[in-house]
């Protein structure tokens, strides 16, 4: 029999995060439950994985845990809930990404994606949420959308993709399924590349976009800006919105841009 506890979902930063712009908080039911010490179903998030079914929710406690995350193929719908990018924290450790999205229609939110060789986030099938994530500090791309077992795309909303090697967001795909929404690209060695046309490939709308080396950048969405989003202290990896920040009550529905 399925045990299920209920918990406060990540994605209220008035928990969480500390931010008063974001909505109320959200109770959840949470199939299994991850943490590093104390009460828990599992002690790695793998671990929660490899045994979870179709559509169940995995609440991960706050720490940093230092795996490669791979969601399983033979799984739909699995919702990957951690405590909030500045308390929950995937580190690939050197590995090829902090999270593989195998199956479908899985959704990861509240975390910080860091560590990976290549990428934070690699999508290489499916379409997939990403959501209210920091993904910083890979060595390739943020987020890579790839072609290599079908086509690879995600819906990515309020999350900062900052200080990644290559390119905050990789699409290999030449058509349209990818939207990125109320999010912050900045400070990567490219925006977003893409291998179709922009605006027919990734719909990208309330986004800012700072700091990029490409024309594949320009993109007409509405609400989109082109400033500094004027982080705390990114020297220190603090990239909470500084109090005159443009992204401040910047996204769609009134909230600040990105992950906090």
């Amino acid at each position: 029999m399925r045990t299920r506890e209920l918990v406060l979902t990540a994605l209220t930063a008035v928990l969480f995060c500390g931010c008063p712009s974001r909505p109320g908080v959200k109770p959840v039911t949470a199939d299994k439950v991850v943490a590093k010490s104390g009460r828990a179903d599992y002690r790695t998030i793998q671990a929660a994985l490899a045994a979870a079914r179709d559509g169940d929710v995995i609440l991960v406690r706050p720490g940093t845990y230092r795996e490669e995350v791979k969601l399983p193929e033979n799984r739909k719908g699995i919702e990957l809930v951690g405590a909030g990018p500045d308390k929950t924290v995937i580190d690939a450790g050197g590995g090829y990404a902090a999270v593989r999205f195998n199956g479908d229609r899985h959704r990861v939110s509240g975390f910080t994606l860091r560590g990976g060789s290549s990428h934070g986030a690699y999508v290489p099938g499916g379409k997939h949420r990403i959501e209210r994530c920091l993904i910083t500090g890979n060595g390739d791309r943020g987020v890579y959308l790839s072609t290599m077992s079908g086509d690879g795309r995600a819906v990515i909303d309020h999350c900062t993709i900052v200080a990644n090697r290559v390119s905050g967001i990789y699409d290999g795909n030449e058509g349209p399924g990818t939207r990125v929404t109320n999010s912050i690209i900045a400070d990567n060695g490219r925006g977003i590349a893409i291998d179709g046309e922009p605006d027919k490939t990734i719909e990208v709308r309330y986004c800012c976009l700072k700091n990029t080396s490409t024309s594949n950048d320009e993109f007409a969405g509405e609400g989109n800006i082109r400033k500094d989003p004027q982080f705390v202290n990114p020297a220190k990896g603090d990239f909470r919105l500084g109090p005159s920040s443009p992204c401040r009550g910047a996204a769609a529905d009134g909230s600040d841009m990105g992950c906090y």
